[in-house]
């Protein structure tokens, strides 16, 4: 048997045959040859449809029956005069690739995840009996990476060539097609302006950096960083994906003017009203100046020429910010930028697509307002990019913005902000939310858009499956399907973990952004027990309904402990469920704590009234800091967690700046971005924690509730932060991991 590749040079086709030989090397040991011309006595498979095999044309009568140029593909069995062929293709080079993996799927039990595929071995791969054609429901199916800076699993900016080589095969083998890089605009600037910007010393601190997530300051030099944003998406586009191409004012937080360029051009700025972006690096240049919009232009055609391909474009706009007190005003600017930019780019590139972010839909403006500027759209050439469906919000596109059976849009998943790293979701919610846009012919797509990668290995596959064609299923059956294509011979006893763990998937909580990290980290614990606070009653008695709600569920919480732990130890040494475990385990004490803490404040608003005791407060309190305590030690037992596993990642290949520790240290602490990492929970949450324990303690011993000073707090918030810094993050690792086992344990003896 041999593989008969198309002679066409296109790299899709190429690629897929190559892949068939690397597959079936892999489960069967065995090579086979690629080769260009046909045989008439040996078996083969045909790789690409009759469009580029003429082969194919005499064998299968009319030829396959997919749609030219779409993501249709077919797997064809035939008996050929006592030979077997089998013929793989798809309406483009894209979907030949899908072919090719669908069937090692379909045959040979080969399963795909973003960590890495299953891959059993077999003596042979049956290539016979086999007729399938899949056609995808929606058109565009994408998924988006973005600029945060944190642990290495979660944040695409830490990942060098190889991570991002196996990330797109990953976007190809889950049938997706649009791949879109939010992490930055790397040397673009240097690259459009080169006698204006210069490229900064890769041993220093960013030239434009600021403070916690401002800090920019990369880890490897920035023409690295072009080589490689160069490499990824050639490959990205050797696979036939798409990426749509940043347009608009394209000045952000994450992708700031350079200091250089501002006191080199002096491009005037416009004057606004939020405080959001105010940096001078992060404003908008004016656009009522020609030159500021020709500058902005030129970027996205340098991004174009040096990385892209102009098929897609995309812009968020004025995103996020306001610019008058007047409502009519902010509007009609936000309708001028829109204009601005879309007639350059419509008369340049008629046949181009654009999406239209709907971030600062939902964000800044009313559902009116957003009805008002929608009908500045062509609908022959603009989709509607609403990624933000699942935070429920009342301005949501599907129920307020009246685009539904009328304008072509995007449906999109969220999945959480940078806290938000834990397993969750609103899976009933989704699937009826997904129902009404599958029955919407003017839904044209559905992406996956979180503010972290990886963090929810069930949403990824629960988002793939559902891309191609949703088919209403549930959570569970999405979960049990993991562990079945997952686990191998250990999918019954990873079953019993992930049913132990279902229940507690959509734990609510007071605020989309809110979690355990950010009440210790804004003084929460202190304004939500401010006892002269107006609203101080309706509060406390929101957060005792919440607290009465979710401890119904910390018998579910033991349970899933208990089934974690008895795991045999062969099955927690296996990369996937040893990942998994520490995940599941995580997202459940993560959102304990998070519920523990605020009924510790409110023990303490209840005592200070008379209706509850000093020692329940006292008990209250140590439980908190305890389980915290078991938590850094639960983080430790998987590198995923580890700041310092991030750190000797990025040296692993190349030089790092000397001063991106300290931007690592930095962009995973500041006042937005906090999540569950070992070092913060060990150096500074749980400092923090014992900050308020200790004023706990003083307002019983004094008899006398009060809230602590705000000045106290900073104080010794500061500090903890400074000396978080100072300390080398490898000073900062333990002896040894714990051990999940005996983490577990203790945990269990916590809340006994």
């Amino acid at each position: 048997m041999f593989v008969l590749a198309p002679k066409t040079g296109s790299a899709p086709y190429q690629k897929a045959a190559a892949i068939f030989c690397q597959m079936y090397k892999k489960v069967t040991g065995k090579e086979i040859p690629v080769k260009t011309v046909p045989s008439d006595t040996e078996d083969m498979v045909i790789i690409g449809t009759d469009a580029v095999q003429p082969f194919a044309f005499a064998k299968l009568d009319g030829g396959f029956p997919v749609r030219s140029g779409t993501d249709d593909y077919c797997i064809i069995s035939k008996a050929d005069n006592g030979r077997n062929l089998l013929f793989l293709g798809g309406g483009r080079g894209r979907s030949t690739l899908y072919a090719v993996y669908d069937f090692f799927e379909r045959r040979a039990d080969c399963h795909y995840f973003w960590d890495g595929d299953v891959i059993p071995h077999k003596d042979t791969v049956d290539i016979t009996n086999l007729y399938v054609v899949e056609s995808p429901r929606f058109e565009y199916r994408a998924i988006r990476y973005f600029a945060h800076r944190g642990l290495n699993r979660f944040q695409a900016e830490h990942w060098d060539w190889e991570v991002w080589k196996q990330e797109i095969d990953w976007v190809v083998k889950a049938r997706l097609n649009t791949f879109m890089l939010r992490i930055g605009m790397d040397d673009l600037f240097q690259k459009a302006f080169p006698d204006i910007v210069s490229y900064p010393p890769e041993d220093q601190k960013q030239p434009d950096a600021g403070e916690g997530y401002n800090n920019r300051t990369t880890a490897w030099s920035l023409q690295y960083r072009g080589e490689l944003r160069k490499k990824v998406l050639s490959y990205a586009f050797d696979c036939d994906l798409l990426h749509p191409e940043d347009f608009g004012t394209m000045t952000h937080w994450y992708s700031r003017t350079p200091t250089e360029f501002l006191e080199k051009v002096q491009p005037r700025l416009m004057s606004q009203q939020s405080t959001t972006y105010s940096e001078q690096t992060g404003q908008v240049w004016d656009i009522f100046d020609d030159k500021n919009v020709e500058n902005y232009i030129k970027l996205t055609e340098t991004h174009v020429r040096e990385y892209g391909r102009p098929d897609m474009f995309h812009t968020i706009g004025l995103a996020e910010r306001k610019f008058s007190d007047d409502p009519k005003k902010n509007i009609e600017l936000k309708k001028f930028a829109y204009k601005r930019f879309l007639s350059h780019f419509h008369d340049k590139y008629p046949n181009a697509k654009v999406l239209i972010a709907a971030w600062d839909f939902f964000f800044r403006l009313k559902p009116d307002e957003v009805k008002e500027i929608v009908k500045l759209f062509d609908p022959k050439n603009t989709l509607i990019l609403d990624y933000t469906i699942d935070l429920k919000h009342e301005k949501s596109s599907m129920d307020n913005w009246d685009i539904m059976g009328k304008f072509p849009w995007i449906f999109g998943i969220f999945h959480g902000y940078m806290p938000q790293s834990h397993t969750h979701g609103d899976y009933e919610y989704l699937n009826e939310k997904i129902a009404q846009a599958d029955a919407d012919p003017f839904c044209k797509g559905m992406d996956f858009w979180p503010e972290m990668s990886h963090s929810d290995t069930l949403m990824l596959e629960y988002f793939r499956k559902n891309a191609w064609r949703p088919d209403g299923r549930s959570v569970a059956q999405v979960a049990r399907e993991l562990c079945h294509d997952r686990y191998g011979a250990n999918e019954e006893k990873m079953w019993t973990v992930w049913r132990a763990f279902l229940p507690l998937i959509n734990l609510s909580t007071i605020h989309q952004t809110s979690c355990v990290f950010h009440l210790l980290k804004h003084a929460i614990l202190q304004q939500l027990i401010d006892f002269g606070a107006e609203n101080r009653e309706k509060t406390i008695s929101g957060w005792e309904k919440v607290i009465e709600e979710q401890k119904a569920f910390d018998g579910q919480i033991v349970t899933l402990l208990q089934q974690v732990k008895t795991l045999p130890k062969d099955i927690l040494e296996d990369r996937f469920a040893r990942r998994d475990c520490v995940d599941l385990v995580r997202s459940a004490i993560t959102q304990k704590l998070h519920i523990d803490y605020m009924e510790a404040c409110a023990l303490l608003a209840r005592w200070e009234q008379g209706r509850a005791s000093a020692e329940a407060v006292t008990e209250k309190w140590a439980y908190c800091e305890k389980l915290l305590a078991a938590f850094a030690d639960l983080l430790s037992c998987h590198e995923d967690y580890s700041m310092y596993a991030t750190l000797q990642d990025q040296g692993k290949n190349r030089k790092v700046n000397p001063y991106f520790e300290e931007a690592l240290k930095e962009n995973i602490l500041n006042n937005y971005c906090r999540t569950a990492a070992y070092e913060p929970v060990k150096y500074v949450y749980i400092k923090e924690s014992a900050v308020f324990g200790a004023w706990v303690g003083q307002c019983l011993a004094e008899k006398q509730g009060k809230p602590l000073p705000t000045e106290q707090f900073e104080t010794a918030r500061s500090r903890i932060f400074a000396e978080y810094k100072a300390l080398p993050l490898k000073a900062m690792q333990p002896e040894a991991p714990c051990e999940l086992g005996a983490v577990l344990d203790t945990m269990l003896a916590i809340m006994e």
